[in-house]
């Protein structure tokens, strides 16, 4: 045993004092009587006291003399140490989507912080905690607390997530930390069923569940002038009729309902035929409940484009541009030849083949088809033009905008008579490809905001590109970019990455999660992109350079694995040998001692009181 604060047993010295006090005391007091007879039957009382009676003064002291030495006792905080009692915890809390599963009137989320706490508080004093939560990304929450207070009020903070939550990057984490504490216990707390595991505790929150899912929610228009609304349904948990009812524009009202029966696991697809032409959204809605409403509905935000589509292509007379425009469907188009130029406004998009003009144009989209200097307000440079030592070669990078852009490309590369060497320093561009480690073809943002796309070499020499299908799908992939909506879908996936497009003009994006939290993307770019977290609406808000506030809405769907109530997976092993033995552990609990001490004052009151009474 050790104390904290051994200075505390000076109080000891009270016990001296108390002693004297003891020794001094007058035990008499003086009292009026009325008669002497009254006195004399006193004097006969006291003769007759029974022996106890003698004894209540030294017990008084005697109560004293404790409850003194229990007060510096307590001042000086005994500490009873118990050799490896104590253990090193380290929690992995799953926080997937499937977590939010309620039974009993608790989430499996809930539960299983619950559970975790539990542990906290009941493990000897001395132990250390760490909790690794796996949500939209793997946090290590907190690592090595000792106050158990303090770990529990972090727990109680963490909050559910709603993506696919592999265990891939927690079971990494929780190996670094076995690794350098080789005594430490995992607990994995998850809802996920493990075949095999290694060096870790499972804690299963799962159970029986029903749940009644939606997917796949889309609409089109038919020959008629009305809309078809369709999507798919699946039952888990047993066969079950269930009754999906159609909403429209946020109303609360039916506009229509089916009867659809299930059999567990099956994907059944139904569809709904309307007379409505012209909607803002629409909600499917599988009105019998279950325990986890977040994949029972589902909202389709309709979306239309808003962006001047004319198009001007400033041309030296090559017939290329203007063939490839109009075979992916560009029909504003105006065709002009580079001398009739006059700085002409009004388009959404100019491209200039084989020309360039002395000030790029402050409005719409450009495009440079194998430019021969720099033009005023380009954010690329002109060095010179040289013979191509190599094929053109199509970037291999996974971001998602250059994937977006080179989406239905079918070659690794294409042969190259000729191309211009350009410098990109001035701007952020994306490069799509590249011809003997120059940039080919890339896009960006030019100096007044607006979207830029270069192409560094003439149509008219690179048959082997101009003539393929690869260049009619990159043309119409950048008459996309160019025309940019503010997102490409309303559709999304807990974990999927948002493209918000950053429309020209536009001087501030605001994005309201489903909870409410609001997130201000970079617009530095001409593209921004931000991790879908939560299911629900989202709304998008782009305030404009003319002040006014444009809204758009996408609608974020739990993923599909997470919507199965009992999923298994294959294993969760920490490899190594665990160090046997715990941690030195410590008891330093006083509230025993704190009792003890508040009877002894107690029983030396009533000692007071007696004598008192004896005394009257």
């Amino acid at each position: 045993m050790t104390f904290l604060f051994p200075l505390g047993f000076l109080a000891l010295l009270g016990i001296p004092v108390l002693i004297l006090i003891y020794i001094i005391k007058n035990r008499y007091t003086e009292q009026t009587v009325t008669s002497t007879y009254l006195w004399t039957l006193s004097e006969k009382f006291l003769r007759r006291r029974i022996p106890i009676n003698r004894l209540t003064g030294i017990l008084s002291l005697i109560l004293q003399i404790l409850a003194v030495i229990l007060i510096a006792v307590i001042v000086a905080h005994p500490v009873i140490t118990l050799p490896g009692a104590a253990q090193a915890y380290c929690f992995v809390l799953d926080a997937s989507g499937s977590m939010n599963i309620e039974y009993e009137g608790s989430t499996r989320f809930e539960e299983g912080r619950q559970k975790i706490k539990d542990m906290i508080n009941g493990s000897v004093k001395g132990s250390t905690y760490t909790l690794i939560c796996a949500g939209a990304t793997t946090e290590t929450v907190f690592e090595g607390y000792t106050d158990k207070e303090r770990a529990v009020e972090a727990v109680d903070e963490l909050e559910s997530g709603y993506t696919a939550a592999g265990l891939g990057d927690a079971l990494i984490e929780a190996q670094k930390y076995f690794n350098d504490n080789p005594r430490a216990h995992t607990y994995l707390i998850t809802d996920k069923v493990y075949a095999d595991s290694q060096n870790v505790d499972i804690i299963n929150v799962g159970g029986g569940a029903v749940n009644y899912a939606l997917r796949d929610a889309a609409y089109e228009y038919t020959a008629d002038g009305g809309l078809k609304v369709s999507g798919k349904a699946v039952s888990y948990g047993g066969d079950a009729e269930v009754e999906i009812g159609l909403y429209f524009n946020g109303s609360d009202e039916e506009y229509s309902v089916l009867s659809l029966q299930l059999s567990e696991g099956e994907e059944k697809a139904f569809e709904f035929g309307t007379g409505l032409s012209d909607f803002e959204s629409f909600e499917l809605r599988i009105n019998d409940g279950d325990d986890l409403g977040l994949d029972s509905s589902v909202t389709v935000f309709n979306k239309s484009r808003e962006n001047s589509s004319d198009t001007l292509l400033v041309s030296d007379g090559s017939i290329y541009m203007e063939a490839a425009l109009r075979s992916v469907g560009v029909t504003n188009l105006t065709v002009i030849k580079a001398e009739e130029y006059e700085g002409q406004t009004g388009y959404g998009l100019y491209i200039f083949e084989n020309f360039v003009p002395e000030i790029t144009p402050a409005e719409g989209s450009v495009w440079y088809i194998n430019p021969d200097k720099s033009p005023e307000g380009a954010n690329f440079s002109f060095q010179t033009e040289v013979e191509a030592n190599g094929a053109a070669v199509y970037s291999t990078s996974t971001k998602t905008t250059v994937r977006k852009m080179l989406e239905g490309v079918t070659a690794d590369s294409f042969l190259l008579k000729r191309f211009v060497k350009l410098g990109t320093g001035g701007g952020d561009f994306t490069v799509y490809a590249t011809c003997d480690g120059s940039p080919l073809m890339f896009s960006g943002a030019n100096a007044y905001g607006n979207r830029e796309v270069v192409m560094a070499f003439s149509l008219r020499d690179s048959a082997a590109f101009t003539l393929s299908l690869d260049c009619t799908t990159l043309i119409s992939n950048f008459i996309n970019y160019s025309f940019p909506e503010v997102v490409d879908s309303t559709a999304y996936v807990c974990g999927d990455i948002l493209p918000v497009n950053v429309l020209p003009g536009c001087k501030n994006i605001r994005i309201v999660a489903p909870s409410g939290k609001e997130s201000y993307p970079d617009i530095s770019t001409t593209v921004s992109e931000y991790l879908v977290s939560e299911v629900g609406a989202y709304k998008i808000y782009l305030t404009m350079a003319d002040g006014i506030e444009r809204e758009v809405n996408v609608y974020s769907t739990l993923p599909e694995e997470e919507s199965v109530p009992l999923c298994e997976e294959e294993a969760f092993k920490i490899t190594g040998t665990p160090q046997a033995g715990g941690l030195a552990g410590f008891y330093d609990d006083l509230l025993a001692v704190f009792i003890i001490l508040a009877v002894l004052v107690a029983a030396d009151f009533g000692v007071y009181c007696y004598e008192q009474y004896q005394l009257r």
